[in-house]
């Protein structure tokens, strides 16, 4: 009977060891979220049972330990440190990053449950400039132009070509942020010019809107100041998503266009 009973403790014993080893904390690094703390958002993208909620589509069982960053180069950086163990970055900008970067690769995905978005920033004051972009977005969807431009400037091999703005003499000058950030969708190249999706997007609704852009680059995190200081006229901004019920990203006094480009996979990187 005690041998029944030293076994049974022992298999037990054993039993939580192994659901001990499988359970593990990583430590991630995300782009800033504006409107919520690193406490916050790590309990939001654990709890698969909400909206809110990420689907880990690995062998893992594991608590996340969020940290933020203010741009990309900033997180690379703490992983080379091992400040953190990964970085989560959707799907196109984490094939991207690892392609480029022969130290890194991908080691698992997840899944939202509502796409995630990009879309223009504003400030809320400057709504006829809003309305302008919304009305050239709409176009560029329904004339199948929108589409045509992400397939050049994400999915293609022409991806990394430069991007030309028209100058138009006399016209109104807006000027973007650009953050770097998110390549292909918006990066600076090796001459240090901004390219990508974004910016090659931003031309197209200044040759139809008859503008000039300046380009002001920026971190991710200051994006908020550049805009409502009047630094710049539109930022570039990342994640929105109509149909969660919470915005984790647009503070109070921004206002967002309509969203023209989504996902739902975010890739996790780590270092090799």
């Amino acid at each position: 009977m005690k041998k029944i009973i030293f076994a049974s403790v022992i298999a037990v014993i054993l039993a939580s060891c192994a659901y001990s080893s499988v359970i593990m904390t990583v430590r991630v690094g995300f782009l800033t979220r504006l409107n919520t703390t690193e406490e916050n958002f790590a309990k939001i993208i654990q709890d698969s049972r909400r909206t809110t909620g990420w689907n880990l589509l690995s062998n893992r069982h594991e608590l996340y330990g969020v940290k933020f960053y203010d741009s990309l180069n900033a997180m690379l950086m703490a992983i080379d440190r091992h400040d953190i163990d990964e970085i989560a970055l959707p799907e196109i900008v984490a094939e991207y990053v690892v392609k480029n970067n022969p130290d890194y690769e991908i080691c698992c995905v997840s899944l939202t449950n509502a796409p995630m978005s990009l879309a223009f920033g504003f400030d809320s004051k400057n709504v006829k400039l809003a309305e302008k972009f919304n009305r050239v977005i709409k176009e560029l969807e329904d004339d199948w132009t929108l589409p045509e431009i992400q397939g050049i400037y994400i999915y293609s091999d022409e991806k990394d070509k430069p991007v030309e703005f028209t100058k138009y003499d006399g016209a109104e000058t807006i000027r973007a942020a650009v953050t770097g950030d998110l390549p292909p969708i918006d990066y600076i190249d090796a001459s240090g010019k901004p390219s990508g999706f974004n910016t090659a997007l931003l031309a197209e609704i200044a040759r139809r809107l008859k503008v000039n852009i300046e380009l002001v680059n920026i971190e991710s995190g200051a994006r908020t100041t550049a805009l409502l200081s009047g630094r710049v006229d539109v930022v570039f901004w990342y994640e929105t998503a109509e149909a969660f019920t919470w915005n984790l990203d647009a503070p109070a006094g921004v206002t967002l266009s309509r969203p023209y480009y989504s996902w739902n996979k975010f890739f996790h990187i780590r270092k090799k």
